[in-house]
């Protein structure tokens, strides 16, 4: 049995085991993406006051912090140090959720759609916007 050794300018390869780098091998931090699923959580807070007003625009901030669940649970994934922003990130985006995904539902069923239901007016308004921004 013989030694071969790697050709000359090949990176070395990292092993992972149980979440914790290789000896040599750099670490991982969450901390990036732990930050940016912060923003997304609380840029989902700030603008849901005035899109939920919308009707059926008011699921957009439920969505906004959908994507910082997702940023923030990949982030996590290999991560080997520097959890805390992405799981803190993580929690506030979840709760973001859940809370704004109920309010716009709530809202969009008991309010808006039978608003725009029950007014002709509001029914043609909305008919408008809709060949506005789609094309008729």
């Amino acid at each position: 049995m013989s030694d071969q050794n790697p050709p000359q300018g090949t990176p070395p390869v990292h092993v992972y085991q149980n979440n914790t780098a290789a000896p040599g091998a750099p670490a991982k931090s969450a901390a990036g993406k732990g930050v940016l699923s912060l923003v997304l959580a609380a840029g989902a807070m700030f603008s849901a006051p005035l899109l939920l007003l919308i009707p059926y625009v008011g699921f957009l901030p439920a969505i906004i912090a959908g994507a910082g669940i997702i940023v923030a649970w990949s982030d996590l994934r290999g991560a080997t140090h520097g959890t805390g922003l992405a799981v803190t990130g993580i929690i506030l985006s979840v709760v973001a959720f859940a809370l704004l995904a109920g309010v716009a539902t709530v809202w969009n069923v008991i309010v808006a759609d039978p608003a725009i239901r029950d007014y002709d007016e509001l029914h043609e308004v909305i008919d408008y916007i809709k060949s506005l921004v789609f094309g008729s």
